[in-house]
């Protein structure tokens, strides 16, 4: 590699992942290409940002205009049964992030970061990039897509990076082996004009008698979806349409929650597999947000873990991308999925709201009402991002407390079927 001109990089993928690693390493003094048709679903799933995503947009200098077209979203409310609701506020965290995040539309979303990628001086090519081995370790652009380029990478291309979403370029054409989770379910979900909210801003999440939903209120719609396992959705028709509101239509809660709305897009389904690649770079190559892996969209995990990824490698990168760099990367990020995927498992396995009504009971007992604010304030770090990467305290009460002290409540009543 020479170091004496400017170094290159190829990115796969303009969506937040992309645009943002791409902003970085341009304003690092990088000659950045991004690769990106603009063609996507009508809708994208992840519209629910995390605290933890706050201080990221604040570095890019885009949290003012990310605001002016999202929603407040002040915490989360969870349905778990018809007449038992539990709301929680980012507040009660009280810890170094936001007590706040956004709700916002994606299109508006992912064009901000693509404009301000352009703007630290990338240069965007709207077409699908296709890779090619060189060797064992390394991959290049085909000359397909270099030909595209007008000569952009005429003295060669030193890194590519992988943001190319599900579609796993690099992963692909490595032929990497990706390691699955246990759970196989769908996600549909639209947009509707009215659906039921019941407080100000919070996404809501709902046990259903199958599967569960979600309810995200943007500025003046609200994105509803529903994750359950196929099985269940082959009674309700054989398109996407027919099934999401052959399903809606059947559930009791689902109807409440969607009385006097209506639906005003089209529904978008997605499988909901959890896929993490085994390996995640090479010697001029590296993957990050979903081209490394995906997990599950409950606790609106996936943005935060796709731009912190880009964050990373972007410093990396810069460093010089030592293999040491890029496999501390790669492992920090695997021990970080697999703390949000022992507290996801909680919410599947019905151990996490089944604490939530073993502490209500016990907080009528004097102990209880000491100990109570101490718990939730631990558990608001966890879903907030603030405990991951923090102290582990707040982690390892989760996990001791889900397992150990839910004094005779049955979690199969709130296991997601």
């Amino acid at each position: 590699m020479n170091r004496n001109r400017t170094q290159t990089v190829a990115v796969l993928g303009g969506g937040p992942a992309g645009s943002t690693v791409a902003t970085l390493l341009a304003e690092k003094g990088f000659k950045v290409g991004i690769f990106h048709t603009g063609k996507r679903p009508p809708l994208i799933v992840g519209e629910s940002l995390l605290p933890a995503v706050i201080p990221l947009l604040r570095e890019m200098g885009v949290e003012e205009e990310v605001k002016s077209f999202s929603r407040h979203k002040p915490g989360a409310t969870v349905t778990l049964s018809k007449d038992e609701t539990v709301t929680s506020y980012f507040s009660r965290a009280k810890g170094k992030l936001p007590d706040y995040a956004y709700n916002t539309p994606r299109d508006k979303f992912d064009e901000t970061i693509l404009q301000r990628a352009k703007k630290a001086g990338c240069v965007v090519f709207p077409h699908t990039a296709k890779v090619v081995k060189l060797d064992d370790e390394r991959i290049g652009l085909h000359e397909e897509t270099l030909l595209k380029t007008d000569g952009f990478f005429e003295n060669g291309v030193d890194w590519i990076i992988d943001a190319s979403g599900r579609s796993r370029v690099i992963a692909r054409t490595e032929m990497i082996k990706t390691v699955e989770g246990d759970r196989k379910d769908w996600a549909l979900f639209a947009h509707w004009d009215k659906v039921k909210i019941i407080d100000e801003g919070n996404i809501h999440v709902d046990y259903l008698e199958r599967g569960w939903n979600w309810r995200i209120p943007l500025q003046d719609r609200v994105s509803l979806g529903v994750v359950i396992n196929p099985t269940h959705l082959i009674a309700h028709g054989t398109t996407a349409e027919e099934q999401y509101d052959n399903y809606v239509r059947s559930d009791e809660r689902l109807r409440e929650f969607t009385e006097g709305g209506k639906r005003i897009t089209p529904v978008v389904k997605f499988n909901n597999w959890q896929n993490i690649n085994e390996r995640f770079y090479g010697k001029n190559w590296v993957c990050i947000g979903d081209a490394a892996g995906f997990i599950d969209p409950v606790f609106s995990t996936g943005l935060y873990l796709s731009m912190k990824s880009a964050f990373r490698v972007a410093d990396v990168i810069a460093a010089g991308g030592e293999e040491s760099a890029l496999a501390s990367y790669e492992q920090d990020w695997k021990w970080e999925v697999k703390i949000w995927r022992r507290v996801i498992e909680s919410w599947y396995n019905g151990r996490l709201f089944t604490l939530y009504r073993a502490g209500m009971a016990q907080s009528k007992n004097p102990i209880g009402k000491i100990i109570a604010p101490h718990v939730e304030m631990h558990l608001s770090r966890v879903f907030t991002g603030d405990a991951i990467n923090g102290s582990g305290y707040s982690r390892g009460l989760h996990s001791f407390l889900t397992r150990f002290f839910l004094f005779g409540f049955d979690p199969a009543d709130l296991t997601v079927k």
